[in-house]
């Protein structure tokens, strides 16, 4: 399955953010212990040196007072501990917190550290009194964690932001390929334009001139081969006229003679190669986009033409069922559909059962449906029709491409073509339902066959 850019935009982006956040987190965490502790001993060190002159004095002042005493103010939470001691160790003075045995650290001044508690050693410059300070266990760490706590805050609030501002930008930045996609996906056989890639990022623009110069060889070799088509089923359409006619009237002149009915035979053959060469020049029309340009036309008249224009046995054979006598306005080529809704009329008397009906119903829902008894068509043989030279069934004497003609103008004309099979409840039948996009009437539109006159299909 593949991945889309999106999700590898997300992935890369997302770990390289939570990777560079975390080695920040890290740095930052480090230099603030760092500094932390060095401010934490600078405040120990310059807090030792003011008590020591401090206490030294209120000793020397007070020679009546007895050792070990509390200083005499009011008691308080400390972070810090004190006490002056003599150079026998002696306590002369200590805090409220400060127990009344001497701390268990050498008379060596400077820092000591012992069972993770911070420990401060000074001396008086006569060397007769030391003070000893000692930091609260775990107030590094304390202060330490609230400094780090309120800086991952800001830190973690800021990560979801991020987040969105990635995705925004991956889909900011996937504007242009979608663009392009949506462009790509909208040329087909009839619309080769080229892309515009006036507006794609530098990373496209090499990627849509390639698929313009394809999309170029593809037009030449489709209008090559339309051409071709169409200009043989031109060349083909006269002389095999010519030659019908020239064989029904030998058919007409040898009457019952020996060699009659191989003309008949002949006739027949270019009679169905006549066929062909009308449905190649129909199939050459439709993809060359005649269907794209929309006019409003009146449905109800263009079907009721074509019913009357065919042959009077067949017409016979069709149950016309109309919405009410009031035009049916649809857009689309009057020309290219007369072609597709005649294919689905011959289609359904190639195929339907000998003497059934045959029912077309137009509804106001500009709907035209066709149905027909026969035997029910296989699903897996269903999903195939509309195929070029694909045929209901092999026996029958179509070309195959009609059904391929029709879904072509009616694509290309905005609507779509359903087939169902079987329609009935008794598991029989083919149903063609053709849905066309609905045009505005107006208060001047009158039912009128009229303005169809102009508009007849090549002969088949």
């Amino acid at each position: 399955m593949h991945s889309s850019i999106r999700h590898r935009l997300y992935a890369v982006l997302g770990l390289s953010l939570i990777a560079i956040w975390t080695l920040v987190v890290i740095a930052t965490s480090w230099v603030v212990r760092v500094e932390t502790e060095e401010i934490f001993d600078s405040g120990l060190q310059e807090t030792g040196q003011r008590l020591l002159s401090i206490t030294r004095y209120e000793f020397l002042a007070n020679p009546h007072r007895v050792p070990g005493q509390l200083d005499e103010l009011s008691q308080h939470s400390e972070y810090l501990s004190y006490q002056l001691v003599d150079a026998d160790k002696r306590v002369l003075i200590r805090s409220h917190t400060a127990p009344a045995t001497p701390l268990p650290i050498p008379l060596v001044p400077g820092f000591h550290t012992i069972d993770g508690e911070r420990f401060y050693v000074d001396v008086s410059s006569d060397r007769l009194f030391y003070i000893l300070l000692a930091e609260r266990k775990g107030h590094h760490q304390e202060a330490f964690s609230t400094v780090f706590a309120y800086m991952l805050i800001p830190l973690l609030a800021f990560l979801p932001l991020a987040t969105g501002a990635i995705q925004l930008a991956v889909r900011w930045a996937q504007l242009p390929i979608r663009k392009f996609d949506r462009e790509i996906s909208l040329r087909s056989g009839s619309n080769l334009q080229p892309l515009t890639v006036e507006e794609l990022p530098e990373e496209l623009v090499e990627v849509g001139k390639a698929v313009n110069l394809l999309l170029e060889r593809l037009r030449l070799a489709l209008e090559a081969e339309r051409n071709f088509t169409s200009q043989s089923a031109h060349e083909l359409r006269t002389p095999l006229a010519a030659a019908m006619a020239q064989l029904k009237v030998l058919e007409n002149e040898l009457n019952d003679v020996p060699g009659s009915k191989r003309v008949g035979r002949a006739r027949e053959t270019l009679d169905r190669l006549h066929k062909t060469t009308v449905k190649l020049l129909q199939l050459a029309r439709a993809e060359s986009g005649v269907a794209l340009s929309a006019k409003r036309f009146d449905l109800t008249a263009l079907v009721e033409m074509l019913c009357r224009d065919l042959p009077h046995e067949d017409k016979v054979r069709f149950t016309f069922t109309l919405h009410d006598d009031s035009p049916l306005w649809v857009l689309g080529d009057i020309d290219a559909l007369a072609i597709a809704v005649q294919n689905l009329l011959e289609n359904a008397l190639r195929y339907a059962s000998p003497v059934s009906r045959i029912e077309i119903v137009v509804t106001r829902q500009a709907t035209l449906v066709v149905h027909n008894d026969c035997q029910a068509v296989p699903p897996e043989q269903l999903a195939q029709l509309g195929q070029r030279f694909v045929r209901a069934s092999p026996y029958g004497n179509g070309f195959g491409l009609g059904l391929s003609i029709t879904q072509t103008i009616v694509r290309q004309s905005g609507g779509t073509l359903t087939l169902e099979s079987p329609c009935y409840a008794d598991q029989r039948g083919f149903q063609a339902t053709l849905q066309l996009p609905l045009a505005k009437s107006t208060p001047n539109d009158v039912t009128t066959n009229s303005h169809l006159s102009a508009h007849f299909l090549p002969p088949t």
